[in-house]
């Protein structure tokens, strides 16, 4: 009787060691789980500087807003064309092309364009004027009066003292500085071409 005793307690003390062991073995290839420090977590992007500045059709050239601010930084004809070059790069993206037009009527120009529409005029490395036509984009160009492609007649003399002829070109229009053609003569003639400065229009 003594003797069974003693080989239950050792039965129980092997079970007891094996249950230590299963334990600890279990517990050491148990992954632990990633604290937050260890967790990847995605860097917030820059906001695009589109996101943040547009531009503004001028008599006299282009202004970036900053559309945070309200605030504006004029582009001038006669300015350097790499200066304008970056400044609208930055806002528009690069341009989508960008060559040499040695038949121009008013003399060679480098144009670059983009795909909403805008068109950049230099002469020999000078900002000499601008173009705007149909493009893609939700939000055209327009002056600081809104007037843009796709604006109509009477809203563009609504804003401006307006003259309108027909030209080689089409319904043409002049309001001041600014220069553009319409769909037609009625009020509700939409602006299809706009510009100004020294453009590259075969009449």
């Amino acid at each position: 009787m003594p003797k069974k005793n003693h080989f239950s307690q050792t039965l129980a003390l092997l079970g007891l060691s094996l249950l230590i062991t299963t334990t600890a073995c279990t517990s050491e290839t148990t992954t632990p789980a990633p604290t937050d420090a260890e967790t990847p977590t995605e860097t917030p992007a820059e906001t695009p500087q589109s996101e943040e500045a547009g531009l503004i059709l001028t008599d006299e050239g282009l202004q970036v807003v900053n559309l945070q601010t309200g605030s504006t930084t004029p582009l001038v004809f006669e300015s350097d064309m790499a200066t304008t070059l970056d400044a609208v790069t930055q806002i528009l993206g690069e341009p989508e092309e960008t060559v040499e037009n040695s038949e121009c009527p008013s003399g060679p120009l480098t144009i670059a364009s983009w795909s909403n529409g805008l068109v950049l005029n230099a002469d020999d490395n000078t900002f000499v004027g601008w173009g705007v036509r149909s493009g893609d984009g939700d939000t055209p160009l327009t002056t600081a009066s809104g007037i843009g492609i796709g604006s109509t007649r009477q809203e563009l003399e609504e804003a401006y003292t307006v003259e309108v002829v027909d030209s080689s070109l089409g319904v043409e229009f002049s309001a001041g500085n600014l220069f553009g053609l319409l769909s037609s003569a009625e009020p509700t003639g939409t602006i299809t071409n706009l510009w100004t400065g020294i453009a590259c229009n075969f009449r």
